[in-house]
This record gives structure tokens, C-alpha cells and sequence, in this order.
């Protein structure tokens, strides 16, 4: 830096004054102690309340990178202690345990005087716990024992947030409160100090709240922590929320209808077969859409309507004739059934008479005609079934009774056949009378088909019309609300002033930031520069001006800039006029184009703050590759040096 001037260098804010009876911070880390197991330390880091630098040399002069070293981690690792759920991202995780599988670390945290010691894994999976003994050592000898805790949030929460317990901030929770301003206390390096607004980066695999929640509830937390933040304005807030949710409800709503509103007037222009100059009211030279829609139900209602025919006459035909058809068939049925039984019935009693007279034609060889035995046989032996003599002349004149009975039935059969036939003709004839009352049915049953049709037809034709003159009716009554602009809305205006008098409420608060900001950046920089903190309803914002050039804005101003803001906050934190910790991480704050000279400022500030005030009231480390000044190397101030190269001197000794 030999090729700059110097700056003069000007105390422009006193040490933070912590009130009576306070000693030291309320939370801080005493110790982070890195193991391969339970038996071997890696590292044994001691920190101290006030100001913690974690330095790895520039080592470009021998060509090797001061980045590698493991300051990030280092960072995490604290974070890991002092709640946060990921300290590493997956791949970073997977080569941990590949070197180091029984590998943890532990920090003392010190909250009010009281020692709790958070234990965490190396490993993908492992057994995290804090416990409240004196030392890492008596942890590890202890072990994990029932009614240790998980994770030290609720124990910070319950000892400094107890504040937002009856009244939390909706979007976080009182459970989540730790892990938002964590965040915002231990910046990740990924986010370069871009705003003051951006703590976590999504690339960091951190899993915290902070990467989801929205830019309105983080500058609500801050303002919560700053004390410039009361419930009256929340409430209002809350309410301007919810009005502007309704609102938008009720722009996507007229959006809607206004797209439903064009699409059913081209709708009802198409039906009506008119274009898009048509309007409503009818005009010097054209109809309007509401007379055009009457007209065409007057048209639809006058139209034909085709009558169906009276088939009551053809159907009642028809139904004779079949009821005659039938007749005449089970008619000519019955009598060729009854021909058929009579002429078997002949053919029985004549083959009774054949028989008979075979018997008796065979001489004086008479047989029996009830067994069947020859009667000589019968007389000579005696008959065992007839005790009667054999009457062969009855016996003849019974097979002629029998011979006449079946030329009797012969006859009857005959005259049935006859009759039957004469049926068959009578059915013949019935034939073309069925099929032309069939074809006059069929015709019948078409007309009263096509008739139906037509009918369907006109009623549609009838309600299409009505349909279209009731959607121009609601097009035209709908016209003026479509037209009409977006109403005011007295009570967002009126909320809009709660909002504003609770920001000037917070002035109070902002003020008091803005003097600790405006006197850290005049101590960086060189006379003339003027810091303003802004709170208005585009949110909080931290600029720097320099006398004759206004607003100058570079990546290194606008890191300083967010630097200065943490401090300020630090500043009243350790006074305790903000509820917040007094406990920063500034992991490489400095941007490469920052003056070293200026960077080095930071260092000298924070210095001083805790010379002045013997044992400070706040925690401040600070990792950074360009080297502090000279009288804060080594101890006190400076706790750990490392380098990337030759892998021993990284944070786990070993290259991962």
C-alpha cells in the first residue's frame, strides 16, 4: 500500500458502554475444539469476547492460493455450535467422513456466565447434542447423557427473544426466531455482502428459514431486533397484506369477467351474424345487437312447426288383421290336431279289427281275445284268467262296430283337413293386406320421426335465440362496471398512513442506527462522507455520500457499507438497546478493490473499542486473507493462522 497517501485516521465512535453490572458478552464461544476421535484434537481454538481474527496469509508471492485454507469452514463450524442444521454442503459432508469417519467437534458457548458445550458429527449422521458442563473435556467424558438437549436454539431463544413470545412474527415463529437472526449475524461468504437483506445463500445447503423467507419478513426481523418496529405498525401491516391480497383477488376477477365479457360479445356478434362495430342500441343505420336478438326469437317462435300424422287408424288395422291372423292360425292348428287324433284313432280300432278277424278266420282254431291262448288249449288245460266261455258271434259283431267307428273318424279327419285347408287360403289371402299395413306403419313411423326432428329443430332454433337475447341483456347491464376504472380503496389509504406513522414512530430507533453507521463510516473513510440509513415503505436502505459527488456505489463501497450496517447493529446490541445478540462472523468482508489502508480500519476500530472498554460486551470474528495491522498479529487478537499450503496447516490438517 506504499503507493497510497495515508488517511488520517479519526475516532469517531465511542466503545459500546454495556449498562451497569453487565461483564463481558451475554453470549459468546469460548473454545472450538476439532477431533479425529475421541482421543485426537486437530485443532484447539480459543476465542475471546471482543474482537476474534482468523488470519491465513497471503501466499501469492509463492504462487500459492490463501483461499483453501478452511476460514469458511470455520465459520460454519461455529455456526453448526450454535444451531445451524448443515455445516457443510453434500460433497463436503462425503469427503469428511472419507478422512475423517470418527471425526466431531465441539464449542463452549457461554450464554449469561453458563457454559453449554454443543457437540456435532463429522459424519453424514451423528449423535448432536448440547450439554451444560464446564468443559469440552468433561463432555467428551461424560458422553451424551438423557436430558441433554438436541440443538442450543431454544436455549438462546428462551434467554434473548423472550421478547417476541406473545407477539412472534407470523412468517418465522417464535421456535424459528433464532434461525433467522443467526443468519443475519453470520453472513455466508457466498452472499459478498450484496445487501443488507442477503445472509443465506441456497448453495450453502444450509437448510435455514432464511433462504425461503421474503424479503418483507427479514427487514420485519430486523426492524423487530433495531426496536423500530411496534405492533400498531405490524398490525397495519398485516392488514395492508391482506387488502392487497384482496385487491389483487379482485384485479384477477375483473380480468377474468373482462375476458369473459369480449369473449361472449363475439360470441352473441357470431350468433347474430353481425361484426364487432354492432353495439347494443340500435343506430341511425343499423340495428343494435338487443333488436337484432329480438327479431331472431320472434323469427324462431313464428317458424313451422311440421304436425306429426294420425297413425291411430293405421295401428288399429293392423291390430285387426293380426287378431284375425291369429284366429284363423290357431283355427287351422286346432283342426289339424283334431284330424290327426281321430285318424290315429282309426287306425287303432281297424288294427283291433284286423286282428280280430284273423282270429276268427283261422278255422276251429279259436284263440282267446283276452289272453291271446287258443281256446282248445284253454278247454283241454282250463283258464287261468277268464271263467267265461268264448262268444265268437259278439266277438264278430264288436269288430264291425270297431270297422265303423273308424270310417266314422276316417270321416271327421277328412272334413277337419278340409276345413284347415280352407283356413290356409283364408290365411294366404290376409298376406298383401298385412305387408301394405306394414309398408303404411313404416311410412307412418318415419313422418312422426322426421316430425320430431323438425320440432327439436324449431325448439332449439327458439331456445338459442332466447339464450342469445339473455346473454346480450347481461353483456349490456354488464357494460358500465366493466368500464369503470378500479375503485379507491379509503381504508388501504388508511392504512397506508398507519404504516407511515409507524415508520416515523421507528425514526427514533433508525436514528440512533444511523448515528453509530454514520460515525463508523467517517472513522473508514476519508473526511467529507455522510452515511444515511433510509426507512420508507420501499424498505431499509444504507448509503454512503461523499461531499461534491453524492452517491458513489462500487462492489467494495457496497460491502463496506454493509459492514458498517452489522457493526452499527453490533454497537447496540453491546449496549443492549436492540434485542439482538452482541455476537458477529464477517467471513473475507474485504472486496478485492477495497484500500487496504481502509480494510485495515476495520480492524483498528473494533480494536479500540475493546481496549477502551476493558472487557467487551460483544463477540466479533473476523476471517480475512489480507494481513491486520502489524500491532494486532498474533495474541491477543489474532486466534488462528492458517495456510493452504503444505496441507497440515489447514483447519483439519489434512487436504479433503
Amino acid at each position: 500500500m506504499s503507493g497510497q497517501p495515508e488517511l488520517p485516521f479519526v475516532e469517531a465512535l465511542m466503545p459500546p458502554i454495556s449498562p451497569e453490572g453487565r461483564s463481558g458478552p451475554r453470549l459468546w464461544v469460548r473454545r472450538l475444539v476439532i477431533f479425529r476421535d475421541r482421543q485426537t484434537v486437530i485443532r484447539d481454538i480459543s476465542l475471546k469476547p471482543g474482537l476474534n481474527i482468523i488470519w491465513t496469509p497471503d501466499m501469492s508471492s509463492s504462487e500459492a492460493l490463501a483461499h483453501g485454507s478452511g476460514k469458511t469452514t470455520f465459520c460454519r463450524l461455529l455456526r453448526a455450535c450454535l444451531g445451524e442444521q448443515g455445516f457443510a454442503t453434500k460433497g463436503q459432508r462425503e469427503r469428511l467422513v472419507s478422512h475423517l469417519p470418527d471425526g466431531f467437534f465441539a464449542a463452549e458457548v457461554l450464554i449469561d456466565g453458563v457454559c453449554w458445550v454443543a457437540v456435532r458429527s463429522l459424519g453424514m449422521s451423528g449423535n448432536d447434542y448440547v450439554a451444560q458442563v464446564d468443559s469440552i473435556e468433561e463432555v467428551i467424558e461424560r458422553g451424551h447423557q438423557p436430558g441433554d438437549h438436541k440443538v442450543i436454539d431454544p436455549l438462546v431463544i428462551s434467554s434473548f427473544f423472550s421478547v417476541f413470545q406473545e407477539d412472534p412474527l407470523s412468517e418465522v415463529g417464535l421456535d424459528r426466531t433464532w434461525d433467522i437472526f443467526r443468519a443475519w449475524l453470520t453472513r455466508d461468504q457466498e452472499c459478498r455482502l450484496a445487501d443488507i437483506l442477503a445472509w443465506r445463500s441456497s448453495r450453502t445447503q444450509t437448510h435455514s428459514r432464511a433462504q425461503e423467507l421474503g424479503q418483507k419478513a427479514k427487514l420485519a426481523m430486523v426492524r423487530l431486533a433495531l426496536r423500530a418496529l411496534d405492533p400498531q405498525e405490524r398490525a397495519a401491516a398485516t392488514r395492508e397484506q391482506e387488502l392487497k391480497d384482496a385487491i389483487e383477488a379482485e384485479l384477477r376477477l375483473r380480468a377474468y369477467q373482462k375476458r369473459r365479457y369480449e369473449e361472449d360479445l363475439k360470441a352473441v356478434r357470431q350468433a347474430l351474424g353481425v361484426g364487432d362495430d354492432v353495439g347494443f342500441e340500435d343506430a341511425i343505420d343499423q340495428k343494435g345487437l338487443l333488436s337484432l336478438a329480438k327479431a331472431k326469437l320472434a323469427d324462431a317462435m313464428r317458424g313451422s312447426v311440421s304436425k306429426a300424422p294420425d297413425i291411430t287408424s293405421i295401428f288399429a288395422r293392423r291390430d285387426e288383421l293380426e287378431e284375425e291372423h291369429r284366429a284363423l292360425t290357431e283355427e287351422r292348428q286346432k283342426l289339424h290336431t283334431e284330424a290327426t287324433i281321430k285318424r290315429e284313432k282309426a287306425t287303432g280300432l281297424r288294427s283291433e279289427a284286423d286282428l280280430g278277424e284273423i282270429d276268427i278266420s283261422q278255422g276251429k282254431v279259436k284263440v282267446c281275445p283276452v289272453c291271446r291262448i287258443r281256446v282248445d288249449d284253454a278247454l283241454a288245460k282250463g283258464c287261468g284268467i277268464s271263467l267265461e266261455p268264448c262268444d265268437l258271434s259278439a266277438r264278430r259283431a264288436e269288430i264291425t262296430d270297431q270297422l265303423t267307428q273308424a270310417e266314422t273318424l276316417d270321416g271327421e279327419a277328412t272334413v277337419a283337413e278340409q276345413k284347415a285347408q280352407q283356413i290356409k287360403v283364408q290365411i294366404q289371402e290376409l298376406a298383401p293386406r298385412r305387408q301394405v299395413l306394414k309398408k303404411d306403419a313404416e311410412a307412418a313411423q318415419k313422418a312422426i320421426q322426421a316430425a320430431s326432428v323438425m320440432t327439436e329443430e324449431a325448439q332449439t332454433r327458439v331456445y338459442e335465440a332466447r339464450r342469445t337475447l339473455d346473454d346480450v341483456r347481461s353483456l349490456h347491464a354488464a357494460t358500465p362496471a366493466l368500464r369503470s376504472g378500479a375503485s379507491s380503496n379509503p381504508e388501504m389509504e388508511k392504512v397506508r398512513e398507519q404504516l407511515d406513522a409507524g415508520r416515523r414512530r421507528a425514526q427514533g430507533a433508525i436514528k440512533m442506527l444511523e448515528d453509530k453507521y454514520q460515525a463508523i463510516m467517517t472513522a473508514w473513510l476519508p473526511a467529507g462522507v455522510t452515511g444515511l440509513v433510509r426507512l420508507d415503505g420501499h424498505g431499509l436502505e444504507v448509503d454512503a455520500e461523499f461531499s461534491g459527488r453524492g452517491e458513489v456505489s462500487t462492489a467494495a463501497l457496497d460491502s463496506l457499507k454493509i459492514v458498517a450496517f452489522d457493526l452499527a447493529a453490533l454497537h447496540m446490541a453491546a449496549e443492549e438497546k436492540a434485542d439482538l445478540l452482541a455476537f458477529l462472523i464477517h467471513d473475507s468482508p474485504r472486496e478485492a478493490d477495497l484500500d487496504g489502508r481502509l480494510y485495515e480500519r476495520l480492524f483498528e476500530l473494533v480494536s479500540q473499542w475493546e481496549k477502551v472498554s476493558g472487557t467487551p460486551a460483544f463477540q466479533y470474528i473476523v476471517t480475512t486473507t489480507t494481513a491486520p495491522p502489524p500491532e494486532l498479529q498474533g495474541a491477543p487478537y489474532t486466534r488462528l493462522e492458517m495456510r493452504s499450503t503444505p496441507s497440515e496447516q489447514r483447519l483439519f490438517r489434512v487436504d479433503l
